[in-house]
C-alpha cells in the first residue's frame, strides 16, 4: 500500500528556511511563528542542513548557551538528507528509520519541494476508537472506492460513522460524539 504512494502527496509546503549566518534565536522565532519543529538551513540559496527542536535542546539549552550568540550553522545537522518527490512513503519511512531521523527534505529537480515527518506518515493509518479497524483514507482505497467517512472527537480520536452512532461518547475522553444513537436489533445481541 505505502509503496504505491509518493511523498509528494503528503509533503508539507512551503518549506520554511533560514540563512546559515542567522542566529539560533532568529531561527527559533521563525519556528515558533510557523509552528514547526524543524527548519531548513540555506547557504548561497542551497539547502545545507536542518535544525530541529532536539538540536536546540542538546546543543544550546543543555550547554547553557545563549541562542542570540550562536549561529545556526554551528548547531545544524548536516548534510541535509533528502529524497525525491517520487519516492514512495514506504521508502521514506525506511530511510528515516535507518538514518534515525524524524524529518526528510523532499526535492524536485534538485530544489526543495517540501518536508515530510514521521508524524505525517504515522497519521496516514488511523483506527476506529471503537471497533479498532483501520479507517480507510484516500491512500488505501481501490479504484472506484470512496474513502471512509469518520467522526473525529475534539481529543483527536476517530470513529467510523456507524461506530460513533453506537457508542455516542468518546472512549478516550468521554465527550459526546453524535446525537443519534443506533441500538442493535434484539437478534443482534447475545440475549436476543
Amino acid at each position: 500500500m505505502w509503496d504505491e504512494v509518493h511523498v509528494r502527496e503528503i509533503a508539507k509546503k512551503p518549506v520554511i528556511t533560514v540563512d546559515s549566518g542567522r542566529t539560533a534565536e532568529e531561527a527559533a522565532k521563525l519556528m515558533v511563528e510557523n509552528n514547526i519543529g524543524g527548519i531548513i538551513v540555506m547557504e548561497n540559496e542551497k539547502p545545507v542542513g536542518i535544525v530541529t527542536e532536539r538540536d536546540f535542546l542538546k546543543k544550546i539549552i543543555a550547554k547553557d548557551l545563549k541562542p542570540s550568540e550562536i549561529k545556526i550553522k554551528d548547531i545544524m545537522s548536516s548534510p541535509l538528507i533528502t529524497i525525491d518527490v517520487d519516492t514512495s512513503i514506504a521508502e521514506a519511512a525506511d530511510l528515516m528509520t535507518r538514518k534515525k531521523i524524524r524529518r526528510l527534505a523532499i526535492t524536485e529537480k534538485g530544489k526543495i519541494y517540501g518536508i515530510v515527518t514521521q508524524r505525517d506518515i504515522v497519521e496516514l493509518t488511523r483506527i476506529c476508537g471503537y471497533c479498532k479497524k483501520i479507517i480507510k483514507n484516500r491512500f488505501m482505497i481501490q479504484a472506484g472506492e470512496e474513502p471512509e467517512s469518520y467522526v473525529e472527537c475534539s481529543c483527536g480520536a476517530r470513529y467510523h460513522i456507524e461506530c460513533s452512532k453506537t457508542i455516542v461518547y468518546c472512549v478516550y475522553c468521554g465527550r459526546k460524539l453524535v446525537t443519534e444513537v443506533v441500538y442493535p436489533e434484539p437478534s443482534e445481541t447475545m440475549s436476543g
